[in-house]
């Protein structure tokens, strides 16, 4: 595909010499979130820590982790087919758009996107 399906615009720069490469708008670098998890359900020191959210109970109505919250309830409720698997990872996606080269030096923007895991205790790892 070398246009968005929604609005029609090119996703690549136009060639500017005789070079035969497209040359992409926005590009996504990423590292891989199957092997990250992977370690740490393989690692002795942390497999336990990745099913603690099961196990783990309120004290006195005091949220103490994500786990405790009204939200983490409801989607336990709404979906009791992937609570009911202690193993399943929550995870939580962070983002925020900042420019590296200043406020108006260059029109360009970095949006780091940050996936983070739920399932370990408060102090973990």
């Amino acid at each position: 595909m070398t246009e968005c399906m929604t609005c029609g615009y090119s996703r690549y720069k136009p060639r500017t010499g005789r070079g035969k490469t497209l040359v992409a708008y926005k590009k996504l670098k990423y590292f891989p979130l199957t092997p990250r998890l992977q370690r740490l359900f393989m690692s002795p020191r942390t497999v336990e820590h990745m099913t603690w959210h099961q196990s783990h109970h309120a004290v006195d109505e005091v949220m103490v982790h994500l786990s405790d919250g009204e939200a983490w309830k409801h989607f336990n409720s709404v979906n009791p087919h992937f609570s009911a698997e202690s193993r399943n990872v929550h995870l939580g996606l962070c983002t925020d758009g900042f420019n590296p080269f200043g406020s108006f030096v260059a029109p360009y923007s970095c949006w780091p996107v940050i996936l983070t895991v739920y399932n370990l205790p408060q102090g973990c790892v």
